[in-house]
């Protein structure tokens, strides 16, 4: 494990030198991050926790460690506290507050959401998970002398609520991936996508493809029941959520809306939009995607009717990228 360890520690100086890291580098980031945590013996979890409780000095990290408490323990008796490479026993989401620190520290807060989301994706935590990271990146980022980003991840942030829909090729997961470090605390968003929720429930890792006798209306309402469910939690622990679907019905574009409602959070919906041809070839240029669709699905949607898409912002997404993110940006800071 250490080997493992050390290799994936090699993997992110030598992609950083090369000049960055592309989506599929930082998945295979997260993904050595899970097996890595995986594979290790379970570790003393009163020893985490009576070092975690030594590590918090700011006031910042003393006001959110009572907050967390609870959530740690259940942690630390739930065996997430694993004995790891680096000698000590840590919470495997402290482990991997580390890399987040790092790269955040480098100015890469983007790849850091992208490569937490892709950990919780692999290896769910649930939304007090997820609620954790701030206070773990906080104390991680203290650890290496950086105070100023410390402080930063424990700025407060109202959670907020956004849904980003499109019918298949419009660029929804592209886009969600690039805003998620704008919204809520570090590492920002949870981002929350259809496509990994439908092979969770089928047991069954993001990737791998389901058969097309799979997609049917029992699976779809299944599917977005689990992910509004996710989103209610994450939500109510204080994180900002970014949901990443299809919505091709207006009852789900409804639920989204009234999830937010109930919770009295900010809601953002932004529906994608582009012609045929263009989500066609995006479709067809897939490799190793959670997404299932086909050309012939496009086409198959392209004959639905979305049904009014009242109170969502349309975006045209049928140029450049970096034209589609500062728009979407400032429909962001329009609704805050």
């Amino acid at each position: 494990m250490a080997a493992a360890a050390a290799t994936g520690s090699a993997s992110l100086e030598t992609l950083l030198a090369e000049g960055g890291l592309d989506v599929s580098a930082l998945h295979r980031l997260a993904d050595m991050l899970v097996s890595s945590h995986a594979a290790a013996a379970t570790g003393p979890g009163a020893g985490f926790l009576a070092r975690i409780e030594q590590l918090a000095a700011s006031d910042s990290q003393r006001r959110e460690l009572p907050r967390q408490l609870p959530h740690l323990q259940r942690r630390a008796g739930g065996k997430r506290v694993r004995q790891l490479p680096s000698g000590t026993p840590q919470d495997i989401l402290y482990d991997l507050a580390g890399r987040l620190a790092e790269l955040a520290q480098r100015g890469l807060a983007t790849e850091a959401n992208i490569v937490a989301n892709r950990y919780l994706d692999l290896a769910p935590q649930g939304a007090t998970g997820w609620a954790t990271l701030p206070l773990f990146l906080s104390l991680r980022a203290a650890e290496a002398g950086d105070t100023a980003l410390a402080d930063a991840a424990l700025a407060p942030s109202l959670p907020r609520l956004v849904a980003i829909g499109g019918l298949s090729g419009t660029g929804k997961s592209t886009l969600s991936r690039l805003l998620g470090a704008r919204l809520g605390r570090s590492p920002g968003a949870r981002v929350l996508r259809s496509d990994v929720f439908r092979k969770r429930l089928a047991g069954l890792a993001p990737e791998t493809r389901l058969p097309p006798a799979h997609y049917t209306r029992h699976s779809d309402e299944k599917t977005y029941e689990a992910l509004f469910e996710s989103a209610y939690d994450h939500l109510a622990c204080g994180s900002s959520v970014i949901l990443d679907a299809v919505f091709i019905s207006r009852s789900e574009r409804d639920v989204a809306e009234a999830l937010a409602y109930r919770l009295d959070v900010p809601f953002t919906g932004i529906w994608l939009e582009a012609p045929e041809r263009d989500r066609i070839a995006r479709v067809a240029a897939r490799n190793g995607d959670a997404s299932d669709a086909t050309p012939e699905v496009v086409r198959e949607q392209s004959r639905l009717s979305i049904g009014e898409l009242s109170g969502w912002h349309r975006m045209r997404v049928n140029r450049p990228l970096a034209l589609i993110i500062p728009a979407a940006r400032a429909v962001l800071e329009r609704r805050r």
